[in-house]
């Protein structure tokens, strides 16, 4: 099995944080998995989001704290406006060199003033965040990082607890063969991959790994896969100009039927709208 892998933010303008104000028409984005604290704030719109096997709605003001190695997907139909502030773990290690033990819970409908008071501080510091970056006057990088470092000592403070370290590590270790099935199904969606192909490639027979991937993913692997292909499809029809036919081909994907019945599950409309749409 190959080394694990994580994708990598790249520092920009001298900060070691990625800040991005997001104006989303309409997207679909499959499950991943990084190492690093993701933050997404909606301004105007909705998301929905799914986070380890959980659904969640967002609406205006609302925001979610994605943990590192987290498995999620979002899905934007209507569109939206939107704060991202995405955290590497590597960078907070030079602060915290223990910061990995800490999973954070933020329940943003929580009916507990206090925890509410705590919420709406997280809410001005996005906005603030933003507004520092966005403008960069004089000094912007001291700001940024002040915002950045007061939005971690309240998600450390109250909305953290420890994991136990053999957890850690098991979590690591899970990662780690989800990360090879992924990169091997993003290399190879395009071939007929069973489930004893992959079960093989794993060093796992064919029960267990059903099993295995539908716990940490929520899906089932054959789901998965046309969901990498129908992604790529989707790429394809807003920006070439091949048949719907031609790119559902090249991408494995035969079954007509059920790409239709997917494609217009995911993204609210038929192939052929979805190119209208982007022409």
């Amino acid at each position: 099995m190959e080394k694990y892998k994580h994708e990598f933010i790249k520092p920009i303008d001298g900060i070691d944080v990625f800040i991005k104000f997001s104006i989303d028409t309409g997207s679909v984005i499959n499950k991943h998995f990084h190492d690093w604290i993701e933050i997404v704030y909606i301004i105007r719109g909705g998301l929905e989001f799914q986070c380890n096997n959980k659904t969640i709605h967002l609406e205006e003001t609302d925001f979610i704290v994605v943990n590192p190695m987290s498995i999620h997907s979002t899905r934007c139909i209507d569109g939206n406006t939107a704060i991202l502030l995405q955290i590497p773990i590597s960078f907070l290690q030079k602060f915290v060199p223990d910061i990995s033990k800490y999973h954070f819970d933020v329940d943003i409908h929580s009916e507990n003033p206090r925890v509410q008071t705590k919420i709406t501080k997280m809410r001005e510091i996005m906005t603030d965040l933003l507004i520092a970056y966005e403008f960069q006057v004089e000094g912007y990088i001291f700001r940024c990082y002040s915002l950045i470092f007061e939005l971690i000592y309240i998600l450390v403070h109250s909305f953290s607890h420890e994991i136990k370290e053999i957890d850690r590590i098991k979590s690591i270790k899970t990662m780690e063969r989800m990360q090879y099935i992924m990169n091997f199904i993003k290399h190879h969606y395009m071939e007929d991959i069973s489930l004893d192909r992959i079960s093989n490639e794993i060093g796992l027979n064919s029960v267990y790994f059903s099993r295995f991937f539908k716990k940490h993913m929520g899906i089932t692997f054959l789901e998965y896969l046309n969901m990498v292909r129908l992604e790529n499809i989707h790429t394809d029809i807003i920006n070439t100009d091949l048949t719907i036919k031609e790119i559902q081909e090249k991408h494995g994907f035969y079954n007509y039927k059920l790409f239709m019945k997917m494609f217009k599950n995911t993204y609210g409309c038929t192939p052929k709208e979805a190119r209208k749409r982007n022409v």
